[in-house]
């Protein structure tokens, strides 16, 4: 049976999770050189990405997670058996994944994204910007033929605003974030409502301080901005299993 992975922790750990894994099916462990992979089978190839697989996928890691260290794979990884997970995921790359669980331990990932409506996103953009505010009211109520091309500069102006807005978010963020974490990272916002997202690599025991600190900052941000706040999580934004090994490992 090909076998469905989910991360890799130390074997030395607590025993995998009571959860149900992907397609209803039983979680457990495979050993090897002081690691142990979660696994289940993965009794369809592909795995189906839907919502009930991709929430089992979460649970088994943050079930894990909430218990020691683990290094995610990214969902839909199939191994052809628990051997070649024996083989050649914990075989092959016993040394980089120990060295990774080293490097990682004791840590978890902590998500901060920031996020404002389309009309609070304008105000925040065009407060203070008198240029803007001076051509709009020189284009209230003109045709529209005869204004197009500074219609058009309105637009630019506006755009831009909207970016330092957003540059400026983001980099309020992860200057009252990042003296409490050990590593920050900046993501791309996947949505034109989330102005900044964030990741955070935080000590198990500053998660608290790290939660004040967040609860700080949204209060300061004003209406307009709220902050999104997810965590703790494994890793997942620090550690691309997938990426790294799958081309010497599997298909």
């Amino acid at each position: 049976m090909d076998a469905y992975v989910y991360g890799v922790t130390r074997s030395a750990a607590a025993p995998p999770p009571s959860t149900t894994g992907v397609d209803g099916q039983t979680v457990e462990a495979v050993f090897e050189n002081g690691l142990a992979a979660i696994v289940s089978d993965a009794p369809s190839v592909p795995v189906k990405a839907s919502r009930r697989n991709l929430m089992a996928h979460s649970q088994v890691l943050q079930a894990v997670s909430d218990q020691r260290c683990v290094l995610p794979m990214r969902f839909g990884v199939v191994m052809p058996g628990r051997a070649a997970v024996r083989e050649e995921l914990l075989g092959l790359h016993a040394a980089a994944l120990l060295a990774q669980l080293d490097e990682l331990d004791g840590l978890v990932e902590l998500d901060v994204r920031a996020l404002s409506s389309e009309e609070g996103l304008l105000r925040a953009a065009v407060a203070g910007r008198s240029d803007i505010t001076r051509l709009r009211a020189q284009l209230e109520g003109q045709p529209l033929e005869a204004t197009y091309y500074e219609r058009i500069r309105l637009g630019e102006l506006v755009a831009q605003a909207v970016g330092d807005v957003r540059e400026a978010i983001a980099a309020r963020i992860a200057d009252e974030l990042e003296p409490h974490a050990a590593v920050a990272q900046r993501d791309d916002p996947q949505h034109e409502h989330v102005l900044a997202s964030l990741a955070f690599l935080v000590e198990r025991d500053r998660v608290k301080e790290f939660d004040a600190a967040v609860e700080r900052l949204g209060a300061q941000l004003g209406s307009d901005v709220r902050l999104r706040y997810v965590g703790p999580l494994p890793p997942h934004s620090f550690v691309d299993l997938s990426a790294e090994l799958e081309a010497e490992a599997w298909a």
